[in-house]
């Protein structure tokens, strides 16, 4: 479904962008890449408001009628049950506790196999990369992924 028919604050996830390169081009500088989560916040006199990637952006409806979404729940790394996969789509947070995060193989596209959780819910111990690594569950809400089907 276009993005311009989208309900008010219901999350989608961006699915193709059409029209042509250039608009296409300056939609991506805007935030707009597909697997990007967009929330549409309001729409004013032929304009839509939206939230992308922590940014509020107003595009028309004409640019909006050209970016296909679908609904998307965005789910952290925390959220991950005992035994399931998931692959990274990003990592938020800013400064020293985002680059902490990529310093530990914790990057865009890996995937994750989330082994325990210790009884109290922190650490969350994970399979990445080939070796066993545990974090804070702080840090396990700053990565947005999503589930891999078995």
């Amino acid at each position: 479904m276009p993005l311009a028919l989208a309900n008010i604050n219901e999350e989608m996830m961006i699915k193709r962008i059409g029209g042509s390169q250039d608009m296409r081009l300056h939609l991506e500088k805007l935030g707009f890449v597909v697997g990007a989560f967009v929330r549409v916040i309001t729409q004013i006199d032929g304009n839509i408001i939206v939230n992308i990637k922590e940014s509020r952006v107003a595009i028309s409806k004409e640019m909006a009628m050209k970016i296909l979404v679908e609904e998307g729940e965005s789910m952290t790394l925390k959220e991950v049950s005992v035994g399931d996969s998931a692959k990274v789509v990003k990592i938020h947070g800013a400064g020293a506790v985002r680059r902490r995060i990529m310093d530990m193989g914790i990057t865009k596209g890996v995937e994750i196999f989330v082994r325990k959780v210790a009884p109290l819910g922190d650490p969350i111990e994970l399979n990445i990369r080939g070796y066993e690594l545990s974090i804070r569950k702080e840090d396990a809400e700053q990565v947005e992924v999503e589930v891999i089907a078995a």
